[in-house]
């Protein structure tokens, strides 16, 4: 069955090439993993990443988290062994890093037939500029990830506190994503040590609209889960809403001096669809 992505809060990130971390990812509560190939596997492991999460894919499969891998997509020298590898593995979905067209999608799907759900990963100006044409490029797109660290690389950036610098970048990736009713994902804080700072940049996504969170660190899967996850105060105030538009039969009604109609409905529907 293909993989629902709207459920997702936390994605945490994990070195394919290690059996103790992979052993140990499903005791996390995160949402969704992402066995990462990549840029957490050195050049010469790359090889022994893909044995590896052979070896673990049973076990990461039986467990709660949906199971996604992170290819080197941007390699020629690697991607088809790695697409291979993946065919082997049967994940839930594939990370493309680095995506910058719809057209990088296709091509990679082109080596992955199937169902698995794809997460493009934008992180640099092509990527963000490209951004709605990579939601609409295939029905397997599940959703969109932002990457901060390489984008802000590549745009010299210079980030302060909240990173008002990268508010464009978020919200373009956003936006592209809901417009092709796509989930969205932001990027991972490298500050796992600060917790205070783990929430705050949670917070920053979800109030710009994004679905979840990715983590470098299995300690900051909590507090993403908390933030993206309703209050109770939140889901008392859904429910007085559904309460309400059953009670005028629908259209626009005054509540304490403001309007409330469809949009406050479908808000309300997706607090309580995301209920604990």
């Amino acid at each position: 069955m293909p993989l629902n992505a709207s459920g997702l809060r936390s994605i945490l990130f994990v070195p394919g090439d290690s059996p103790r971390k992979l052993a140990k990812a499903p005791s996390v509560p995160a949402d969704a993993l992402i066995v990462d190939w990549e840029d957490a596997v050195s050049e010469a492991n790359k090889k022994k990443a893909r044995r590896v999460t052979r070896d673990a894919i049973r076990g990461l499969a039986e467990a709660d988290p949906a199971v996604l891998i992170r290819v080197n997509a941007n390699r020629p020298d690697l991607v088809l062994e790695d697409c291979l590898a993946v065919l082997e593995c049967s994940p839930d979905g594939v990370v493309i890093p680095g995506c910058e067209s719809g057209e990088a999608v296709q091509e990679l799907l082109r080596r992955l037939p199937g169902t698995a759900a794809v997460f493009p990963l934008l992180e640099s100006p092509m990527g963000v500029l490209a951004a709605a044409e990579i939601a609409f490029s295939s029905e397997r797109v599940a959703a969109l990830m932002f990457g901060a660290e390489d984008y802000s690389a590549e745009t010299r950036v210079m980030r302060s506190e909240g990173e008002p610098e990268l508010a464009f970048a978020r919200s373009s990736v956003v936006n592209a994503a809901r417009a092709a009713g796509r989930e969205v994902f932001d990027s991972p804080l490298m500050r796992f040590r600060d917790p205070s700072a783990v929430r705050r940049a949670a917070w920053r996504g979800r109030r710009l609209g994004f679905t979840g969170q990715a983590a470098i660190h299995p300690s900051q899967v909590p507090l993403i889960n908390d933030v993206y996850s309703p209050s109770e105060a939140e889901i008392a105030a859904a429910e007085a809403v559904l309460e309400r538009f059953r009670a005028h039969g629908g259209g626009v009604y005054a509540v304490e001096g403001s309007l409330e109609d469809k949009p406050a409905v479908e808000d309300a529907l997706r607090v309580l669809a995301r209920k604990p």
